[in-house]
């Protein structure tokens, strides 16, 4: 084995893994946008969490109630920033798939996160780093 089927070999994983963390993305805010139930929450408050180059990451945690009265604690995605004028208490939108209960979008939090554009933009992601993992494949082996 080669030095350029190891450099190859190595880039077509990388590629390949970020190919099908975006596919995973885009599928489960497709699934999202299609299945999800949309509900009225409660804004518990912001985890915060230091991302790699030390900036501040805000995590929202919103609680709901299911119609068949169970109670859910759940995170949305990570924000950069808190939104300004929100604060803990305050009622928000929430959309759940019912099949993955912690899996939420806050529409009035983090508008766009559930637009076709952007869910078209995580699939072409997908497919143009698959294809160059293809297309790294087939030239190195």
């Amino acid at each position: 084995m080669t030095i350029e089927h190891v450099g190859g070999g190595f880039a077509a994983a990388v590629t390949g893994v970020l190919a099908i963390g975006f596919a995973f993305v885009a599928l489960s805010r497709c699934r999202l946008r299609l299945r999800g139930v949309r509900t009225t929450g409660e804004l518990v408050g912001f985890r915060t969490a230091v991302a790699e180059d030390g900036d501040l990451l805000y995590r929202p945690v919103v609680a709901f109630t299911l119609p068949d009265g169970v109670k859910i604690e759940a995170e949305g995605e990570s924000m950069s920033h808190a939104p300004h004028g929100v604060q803990e208490g305050d009622r928000t939108e929430v959309v759940h798939d019912p099949a993955a209960l912690g899996t939420i979008a806050l529409p009035s939090l983090l508008p766009g996160g559930l637009r076709g554009r952007e869910i078209l933009s995580w699939g072409a992601a997908s497919v143009a780093l698959g294809l160059m993992t293809y297309q790294i494949v087939v030239e190195t082996f």
